[in-house]
């Protein structure tokens, strides 16, 4: 027998920080946007994004409530058989909540012992998780030599919206990178050790300004983008610090901020001035 340790948080990023630096776990792999895989104990350690209100699973469906407590924990007993697993645990006193059902990654069915703790049954198919694992994502530092592979990125990403406008020009491009290009300041996007972009982020003022968020077209639409910025974000949430970020008019990256709670503040004949608030800090 196996045991697997679920935990409920409502917040995905803020929590892979915490477990990261207050327990030494680190970012195995994601599960699709919701879930995160954390190695470095015993045993596998998956942190669930679910909403404060959200109903839990079981018959009860009590919601979830991030109010002052014992994190919500339950625990997964990975079986060779789900449906003789459920057979012997009702007859042991275990009460089924949720029959057995099927997903890409194997079967589930929720059930309870007789003191009301939840428990789910999983029998792995396949792949298993690996069905629902998203590429991984690596961010590391650049250095000045590094210079022409980002400016190739940069024109890559940036072309068509640039060509729409009438503004494409490689020159145009180089200078405006060269005028900020700072490699304290500046990561690479890498997908399964593959470089595929890069973001700059740097102190401005009273918070924080990304420069630069690029990638190349051929891996965009995968939800790269969305993934690095909430990164940006948490980073900007740990020291209560507000963010600010410029978009090409009438580029799809205006819809992208927007999206993740970036409102207009300005805006030039060619670009719009961003910002997003800074978040109140939660204490623990």
């Amino acid at each position: 027998m196996r045991l697997l340790i679920n935990i409920d948080v409502p917040d995905l990023e803020r929590a892979i920080g915490f477990y990261e630096h207050a327990f030494g776990l680190t970012l195995s792999r994601r599960l699709g946007p919701a879930v995160a895989e954390m190695a470095g104990a015993e045993a596998p350690i998956y942190l669930l994004e679910k909403a404060a209100g959200t109903p839990a699973a079981g018959a009860t469906r009590q919601p979830r409530d991030y109010a002052r407590h014992w994190t919500p924990v339950h625990l997964d007993v990975v079986v060779d058989d789900v449906d003789a697993a459920v057979t012997r645990a009702v007859a042991a006193g275990a009460r089924l909540e949720d029959p057995a059902a099927t997903h890409a990654w194997g079967r589930i069915a929720h059930l309870s012992d007789p003191f009301g703790h939840g428990i789910c049954l999983l029998q792995f198919l396949g792949r298993g998780y690996d069905e629902l694992a998203e590429p991984a994502l690596r961010y590391p530092a650049v250095s000045e030599a590094d210079f022409e592979d980002l400016l190739a990125l940069r024109i890559a990403a940036m072309r068509a919206s640039l060509e729409r406008l009438g503004r494409f020009d490689p020159e145009r491009a180089r200078s405006r990178l060269q005028a900020t290009f700072r490699p304290e300041y500046t990561w690479a996007i890498e997908l399964e050790g593959k470089r595929v972009g890069f973001y700059a982020l740097r102190p401005d003022g009273d918070g924080l300004r990304l420069d630069h968020l690029y990638l190349h077209p051929s891996v965009q639409a995968r939800g790269l983008g969305g993934r690095t910025l909430k990164r940006l974000l948490a980073l900007a949430d740990a020291q209560g610090l507000p963010l600010r970020v410029g978009a090409l008019r009438d580029s799809d990256s205006n819809r992208f901020y927007q999206r993740h709670g970036f409102v207009q503040v300005d805006e030039s004949e060619w670009d719009i001035e961003y910002l997003r608030p800074a978040q109140a800090k939660t204490g623990g």
